[in-house]
């Protein structure tokens, strides 16, 4: 599946699915290297292994790593921006905050009722 593939249409669950088994699904070694670099980058960013960067590196030239980090993190950005403004996503109602905004994560605190 290409970029351009993805962009006609909407991603499935079946194809989110995939990529949540990427080491067992019929992935070529560079689109095992971008999810894999995806996945750390997403979960923290200061801790990629030097194994990660080095995959990534044996299927892109540096352009293209630049690229795919640059683009990776642009994503990111814009679903923390998407939260931070409340934008409604599927059914939400405008202007309720998520169930992982600061608000929802205060009144679940232990002893939060009837503290603003």
């Amino acid at each position: 599946m290409t970029r351009y593939a993805l962009a006609r249409r909407v991603t499935t669950e079946a194809e989110l699915r995939r990529v949540d088994r990427l080491e067992v699904e019929d992935f070529t070694g560079a689109e095992k290297a971008v999810l894999r670099f995806t996945n750390a980058f997403y979960e923290d960013h200061r801790t990629i292994s030097d194994s990660v960067w080095e995959d990534l590196r044996r299927h892109y030239s540096e352009p293209e790593v630049i690229e795919v980090a640059w683009t990776i993190a642009s994503y990111i950005m814009l679903g923390k921006l998407i939260h931070a403004f409340r934008i409604p996503y599927g059914d939400e109602e405008v202007g309720q905050p998520g169930p992982e905004s600061p608000e929802a994560r205060a009144a679940a605190r232990p002893g939060a009722e009837g503290h603003a």
